[in-house]
């Protein structure tokens, strides 16, 4: 069977098409010989219509995000921020060792201009060094909503959400130009 709408092939039984989501409603109809699908060009599957111009703002997004971690080590001011709360999280290990003890989430805030910002760290703490009133921050002064303890800035999180979001960049533009030469 084929959907009248769009074309997909339809497995017996079915009450919806997986392409367009039409609703088949007589199954004899829907098996009858298709010649062409009613507008090929307008058709696209829902996951697509939904996805499609949420790909690039989400890769920018990433872009951005990624850049402003990097640039925390590089331009990044410093402030001293309350801790506000702990917790004590435990990982179950891949090496058969059940929890470590150190493990801890702490969330604080600090003040930038008069206005409040947040963030949390989890790491471990060795030798009880979570019981803290304040931990030191690093933040962007023109975005402080990008912060970290200061001292552990550096790692693969800028980089790696920056080339996802490239990736994504990428594959979204090549999608867009390959439907712009289809419509032609």
């Amino acid at each position: 069977m084929f959907c009248r709408h769009c074309g997909t092939e339809i497995p017996a039984q079915t009450r919806f098409c997986s392409g367009c989501g039409a609703k088949i409603a007589d199954q004899t109809a829907a098996s009858q010989p298709m010649l062409a699908p009613k507008h090929p060009s307008s058709q696209q599957p829902i996951k697509n219509k939904l996805i499609d111009p949420l790909m690039i703002p989400v890769a920018v997004i990433l872009i951005f995000i990624g850049f402003g971690h990097m640039a925390l080590s590089v331009m990044g001011s410093t402030a001293t921020a309350q801790v506000t709360d702990y917790e004590q999280v435990l990982f179950i290990n891949n090496d058969d060792s059940t929890r470590n003890p150190s493990r801890y989430k702490l969330e604080y805030q600090f003040s930038v201009n008069g206005e409040r910002y947040t963030g949390s760290v989890t790491r471990v703490f060795s030798g009880g060094s979570h019981m803290r009133q304040t931990i030191p921050v690093r933040y962007l002064p023109f975005w402080p909503h990008v912060n970290a303890e200061d001292g552990k800035t550096a790692g693969f999180a800028g980089p790696v959400m920056a080339g996802v979001g490239v990736v994504v960049l990428v594959f979204g533009i090549k999608k867009k130009s390959r439907l712009r030469n289809k419509r032609r």
